[in-house]
């Protein structure tokens, strides 16, 4: 079922365009330097389709909560999301909004020099300019003032958000907002979940802060409960104006 994302009224960058692209339940939000559209829609439509029938075939990827192997020859964004599974211990489906941002990001930077799709709450970034992103944690969150600066040199990366109190995704933690910076989408989207399912309440932060700092391919980690906030990595923050 498709659900309105309320919070893109407050997404601007004045210097590229921005479109939305929608098929089934994948509804991103693209900026690039002209209207993709109609390409976007197209790598959309097969990427989405090459997910849609491999769970057709294979449901145990699409139901699992854990790691599952997958057949010999697949599709690229398969192995991605398998890859991401593995790395992070979660279900492959985990990872499949920032993995289809991710496909189709990479696909249209042969037309744009920058493109950001936001997905449900999980981006894909390639800018060469500073860009910064809005933190939600839910209605009346203090932490919501905050912002996040991507950098050039950080990026192509991913942003993507985990949450026990709200959004379609399956979450077994209890934070208000879990946050990954990661140079996949695909694995930012997978371990957001794994961390944010390590968060019941405030007590168990300091324990999942320290086990993604064993994680060299997260690059920063933020985890919001409706008390706390705590950060690892390589973050530049600012305070949103007013």
């Amino acid at each position: 079922m498709y659900k309105k994302r309320f919070y893109r009224t407050n997404t601007y960058n004045s210097d590229l365009v921005a479109f939305g692209v929608r098929h089934f339940e994948s509804d991103l939000l693209i900026y690039a330097h002209s209207d993709l559209s109609v390409v976007s829609f197209e790598y959309l439509r097969r990427i989405h389709g090459q997910v849609s029938d491999y769970c057709q075939s294979h449901p145990e990827f699409e139901k699992s909560l854990e790691p599952v192997d997958i057949a010999r020859r697949t599709p690229k964004i398969i192995r991605t999301m398998h890859k991401a599974s593995i790395r992070a211990g979660v279900g492959p489906m985990a990872s499949v909004a920032g993995a289809i941002a991710e496909a189709v990001g990479k696909k249209l930077l042969k037309y744009s020099r920058e493109i950001i799709i936001e997905n449900g709450g999980d981006i894909f970034f390639a800018v060469s300019k500073v860009r910064k992103i809005g933190i939600f944690a839910g209605i009346g969150n203090i932490y919501n003032q905050l912002i996040v600066k991507i950098y050039p040199d950080q990026s192509p990366c991913g942003i993507c958000t985990s949450s026990g109190q709200f959004g379609h995704s399956l979450s077994l933690g209890k934070t208000s907002a879990t946050i990954i910076i990661s140079k996949s989408s695909a694995l930012a989207d997978g371990y957001a979940t794994a961390f944010g399912n390590m968060v019941n309440n405030e007590d168990d932060i300091d324990f999942a802060l320290k086990s993604a700092r064993k994680k060299k391919d997260i690059k920063g980690i933020i985890i919001i409960t409706s008390l706390k906030m705590a950060a690892y990595g390589d973050l530049s923050f600012d305070v949103l104006d007013k």
